[in-house]
């Protein structure tokens, strides 16, 4: 059994470059990342480059990776066609601010997967897409508040950085109505009196907020798979339900699937789930590997955005050329429905075999996801709520995960509420190595008591 101070020192071994690599960035900006989530004790790996499912850091290790840039990769790493769209447009020119032919090419894609939307819109990220679909709710209802679901994560714009991860129950509020918790310094207090807070699978909070703020909620944001406290998914019939609740009271039902569109299905999480919202945000897998978003709405908000209507949507980067470029390739060559069938095949065959190895070494832990998606909760069963993964062991999860990553598995962010994302680039022998690994990482865990 290896304690995490000794894991630690294993990975200082292996990283030498990496360290130097953080300890020169760390002078020019704060802790040597770029976005904080990168950081983790006592200093990431740094990555020189990738090919299909594995990746290799400067240290010259090699990598099976599964984190697949937070679920951003969903074609493999440097894949031949999307690497080939970029290489022609780039030839054609990066950027021009000026309509072009490949726009009109990946809207039709887009409204062929999601077939519920009248238009989509571009943006450059998914928080630049949930701020503007809430922008839109709100003109297009008149009313100020919005609701969210508690620990669910939709960027990191003010109204919505709010209840992502409060951790101190003391400030949390009670269960069936949680209290608004403000997650950053320099967001405004008042901020926080127009995002309302709900449980995942309650209905009947979402109903007694809904009447204690009548006539004044614009929206309801949600995921309809919640993939930002780890896997959760909804109970049975919850969702239609909800539909059922924001058509009663008149309020904007908005899907976010930055994580879940286009990774789970072709039409997302709104296919796989049959729910069909009023809204979707898109980004991450949508991308091809590079950045771009979407947001898109029924035929109720087609006037509504600037030059029809008075919704201001701007954006120099909107429809970049390049990222459409690989949007399009990614979509109309690699995700093909056998993709889709591969990449769910590998997800349940990895769930299966970390089950059979949490039994076979008396782990307490449980996997929980769907399809190529998946997070293993050290609990003894799986979330309903985000309250319900504070019992989550975050010790024993770090060491398993550092275990890993000494072991040449990337299994996920560097977060016990990460996911799993398997890609098209990932290949059974993927799938069999790094079973062996993970249950290897299992078995040095102290068993449950």
């Amino acid at each position: 059994m290896s304690d995490l101070p000794a894991i630690l020192d294993e990975f200082r071994k292996r990283t030498p470059k990496s360290a130097g690599l953080h300890a020169s960035a760390a002078d020019l900006i704060q802790g040597g990342v770029a976005s904080p989530f990168r950081y983790y004790e006592p200093y990431p790996f740094f990555v020189e480059r990738g090919k299909g499912g594995r990746i290799w850091d400067v240290d010259g290790n090699e990598y099976i990776d599964f984190n697949n840039c937070y679920g951003a990769i969903i074609a493999g790493h440097a894949h031949p066609e999307i690497n080939r769209a970029i290489k022609e447009q780039a030839e054609k020119g990066s950027m021009f601010g000026i309509p072009g032919r490949i726009t009109e090419k990946l809207l039709r894609e887009l409204l062929r997967r999601y077939s519920s939307m009248r238009f989509f819109r571009f943006a450059n990220s998914g928080a630049e897409a949930t701020m503007y679909a809430l922008r839109l709710a709100r003109a297009y209802t008149g009313k100020d508040k919005i609701i969210k679901i508690e620990g669910c994560y939709h960027g990191c714009h003010d109204a919505v950085l709010i209840s992502d991860k409060p951790h101190r129950p003391a400030h949390m509020g009670p269960a069936w109505a949680p209290t608004p918790v403000i997650e950053s310094a320099g967001i405004l207090p008042d901020t926080a009196k127009n995002t309302l807070v709900v449980p995942w699978n309650d209905t009947d909070a979402l109903k007694s907020c809904l009447d204690r703020n009548l006539g004044e909620v614009a929206c309801l944001i949600v995921e309809p798979i919640v993939a930002n406290f780890g896997m959760c998914l909804p109970d049975k019939g919850y969702l239609e339900k909800v539909r059922e609740i924001t058509r009663h009271y008149n309020v904007v039902l908005i899907f976010d699937e930055v994580k879940v569109g286009i990774r789970l299905a072709p039409g997302g999480g709104t296919e796989v789930t049959g729910v069909r919202p009023d809204i979707i945000c898109l980004s991450k897998a949508f991308g091809g590997g590079l950045p771009l978003a979407a947001f898109g709405a029924t035929e109720d908000f087609w006037d509504m955005f600037y030059p029809l209507g008075e919704v201001i949507h701007f954006g120099t980067y909107n429809a970049n050329p390049i990222s459409m470029a690989a949007s399009l390739a990614c979509l109309t060559k690699v995700m093909t429905r056998e993709a889709y069938k591969h990449t769910d095949r590998m997800g349940e065959k990895l769930r299966k075999g970390i089950e059979d190895s949490i039994r076979r070494h008396g782990i307490r832990a449980v996997p929980a996801g769907i399809g190529p998606m998946l997070t293993v909760f050290f609990m003894e069963k799986k979330p309903r709520n985000y309250r319900e993964t504070l019992v989550n062991d975050k010790d024993q999860w770090l060491k398993w995960y550092m275990s890993m990553i000494n072991k040449g598995l990337f299994f996920t962010a560097p977060s016990a509420y990460e996911e799993t994302f398997i890609s098209a680039g990932n290949t059974e022998k993927d799938i069999d190595e790094a079973l062996e690994r993970i249950d290897s990482a299992f078995k040095e865990l102290p068993k449950k008591t």
